[in-house]
């Protein structure tokens, strides 16, 4: 997998930013689905984060718990709270999926079956890690045509676009 750099940031202040803009470069429109997913716990709270960055897009927001589709969740923009989890949500197609580090814990199979199921024909896959190179050391980049990947940590966070596989 070949990445050209998008954005780097300073330190973990531009993750929102810089998050922000590979969605809008990604051409999503308002009122398209987007579907993060991810374990319970670390990869919800951080969807909810993201959520947050975003808000102002008018996207439909979800959170597919473990990359089960069954098990999708609308999240919401709940004001001076930020963004939740507010009722569970039948299966539907997302123009974006956004595959959380977490779910390189659990069999691959599970988020190649939601990547099928769920996205739209020419949505995006968007890789977000908190381990920059994560999803080549697992393997994934040969399995997944990832569109952008946000490799974060304390500093120098960075968004890039894949450009060949």
């Amino acid at each position: 997998m070949k990445k050209k750099v998008i954005t780097g940031g300073g330190d973990y202040t531009s993750l929102l930013p810089i998050f922000r803009d590979i969605v809008v470069k990604s051409g999503i429109k308002p009122q398209e689905n987007v579907i993060f997913s991810g374990c319970p716990g670390p990869c919800y709270s951080m969807a909810t984060f993201f959520g947050f960055g975003i808000r102002d897009l008018d996207l439909n927001l979800y959170f597919a718990v473990n990359a089960e589709i069954n098990h999708l969740w609308r999240m919401e923009y709940m004001e001076k709270l930020g963004v939740l989890a507010t009722e569970r949500a039948a299966p539907l197609k997302a123009k974006a999926i956004v595959l959380m580090s977490g779910l390189t814990r659990m069999p691959l199979e599970k988020t190649l079956s939601l990547i099928q199921e769920a996205l739209d024909q020419n949505g995006v896959i968007i890789g977000e890690t908190v381990d920059p190179g994560l999803f080549e050391k697992a393997g994934w980049d040969k399995q997944i045509p990832f569109n952008f990947l946000l490799e974060f940590s304390m500093y120098n966070p960075s968004t890039y676009e894949i450009v060949s596989h």
